[in-house]
């Protein structure tokens, strides 16, 4: 991986982080929340040192400290200690999103759903945008030779109009696939929610698929959390959802 150097565009900050009266106490806390999530956009992981975080802020490593703490103690990042192997040793750490920031990141900023997000709204861009971006432009151009179909025209056109209109059926499907997919959490003490990058592709990918392909996600789905088969259950239903657009569309799967 190449090395991240920091933001050179502009930050990414939700209102309802640079608005936060505690952190508007200490501005730079929200710079760094900035840098922090920019970052975590593009590789997944904060790793850049107190020292160069000094640097960009013009402030002292201890200050950036004590802006991390203020920024884990409201659950926005987490700190992990990375340690040497051999000796245990303390060599580094790492800053994961927090909990309470997976709830901002959606339009306005707000809380997030239970339900996630809905059609429409955005998430964090993600590098790979390209990748979705040019499945719907094929997408859009199967639409356009298949017109003289009016049953499929129909169905397709529900699909162009994702942005503009919300469908009552895909929608009740959507929450199905959640309710699927934390169907073991009671007795495994677990929480099983998808990440803002997952949410963003269940929602595109859920107005792509037609109807009977989503039905047999869903029992594909329910029958493999049935049986406990599944330890990523949403990478699981996006690969299903990924693989039935690229066998409607007659193009090779991507991702994994």
């Amino acid at each position: 991986m190449s090395e991240f150097k920091g933001v050179r565009a502009f930050l990414m900050i939700p209102p309802s982080i640079s608005l936060d009266k505690e952190l508007l106490k200490k501005p730079k806390s929200i710079i760094l929340m900035g840098e922090i999530i920019s970052m975590l956009n593009v590789t997944g992981e904060f790793f850049m040192s107190n020292k160069k975080i000094a640097q960009r802020l013009d402030c002292s490593k201890s200050t950036v400290n004590d802006y991390l703490s203020l920024l884990e103690d409201k659950k926005l990042i987490k700190r992990i200690i990375i340690k040497d192997k051999s000796n245990g040793s303390i060599i580094g750490r790492k800053i994961q999103a927090g909990d309470d920031l997976y709830r901002l990141i959606r339009i306005g900023w707000t809380d997030i759903s239970d339900e996630g997000i809905p059609v429409g709204k955005n998430t964090l861009v993600r590098p790979t945008l390209h990748k979705y971006n040019n499945l719907k432009d094929q997408h859009n151009r199967s639409v356009n030779k298949s017109s003289s179909k009016s049953s499929s025209k129909d169905e397709k056109d529900n699909i162009k109009n994702q942005n503009t209109e919300e469908d009552p059926k895909r929608e009740k499907i959507y929450k199905s696939l959640f309710q699927i997919a934390r169907m073991n959490d009671q007795w495994k003490g677990t929480r099983t929610v998808p990440t803002p990058d997952q949410i963003r592709q269940l929602r595109m990918l859920l107005y792509q698929c037609d109807y009977i392909s989503l039905d047999a996600i869903l029992q594909v789905f329910t029958e493999k959390m049935k049986s406990d088969q599944l330890f990523e259950p949403w990478k699981y239903v996006l690969k299903l959802m990924r693989d039935k657009v690229a066998t409607q569309n007659n193009f090779e799967s991507w991702g994994s």
